[in-house]
């Protein structure tokens, strides 16, 4: 096979396609064109050609990784979900998060943190590890990076007080508040002395 003519397309300069023996045979990223430096009137095995192809498409899927990952941090198994559903191969799905992780730029224990500290003013830690595990983080790492952040009393406080404003402070209310703070995440042993705080009028008290 020799390859008859390779052209930028019109529509992405960053791609070329690519010409077998006078038909078009598939498009390429110009970074594999350049890095392997294909030209017109090279000969090609069939081998050859197929490790183009794959070379190429992982030079695509990196650069869309890039860009998925670029606004928002996401973990590992966001990263190749997103992927898989752009119908990548597995093996160029493996190739570009193991590229990514050795850049640092996906990193499951960072994500861990940075997703814990976003949360914890709005989320308890039952919640916030609920979360993290859906987003595929592996379990131990979710575990530590839980521990790392105590549940702060006035967090509970804080969320209980937005719950209860306007709201008649009777056993009714009380109730519903307690429900809605478990659905936050936060452990019923904590939210029990907050309550009782904020309906008993301790907290004003103590401002005073």
């Amino acid at each position: 096979m020799k390859i008859t003519n390779i052209e930028i397309q019109k529509k992405n300069k960053n791609r070329v396609n690519l010409y077998i023996d006078g038909k078009f045979e598939c498009g390429l990223s110009l970074e594999t064109i350049v890095k392997n430096h294909l030209k017109v009137g090279q000969e090609l095995s069939a081998r050859e050609l197929d490790y183009f192809k794959n070379d190429s498409e992982k030079e695509v899927a990196l650069n869309k990784a890039v860009g998925y990952i670029a606004k928002y941090q996401k973990s590992e198994k966001e990263l190749k979900k997103y992927l898989r559903d752009k119908e990548y191969d597995k093996d160029v799905v493996d190739y570009v998060a193991e590229k990514l992780k050795s850049y640092g730029f996906v990193d499951d224990k960072v994500f861990a943190t940075n997703f814990v500290k976003s949360k914890t003013k709005t989320q308890g830690k039952r919640k916030i590890a609920m979360m993290l595990k859906q987003k595929g983080v592996d379990e131990k790492i979710v575990d530590d990076t839980i521990e790392e952040f105590a549940c702060d009393k006035e967090q509970i406080v804080a969320v209980a007080k937005r719950y209860l404003k306007n709201k008649t402070l009777d056993l009714k209310t009380k109730q519903k508040a307690y429900r809605y703070l478990m659905s936050r995440g936060y452990n019923g042993e904590d939210i029990m002395p907050c309550l009782n705080q904020l309906m008993n009028g301790e907290e004003n008290e103590s401002r005073d």
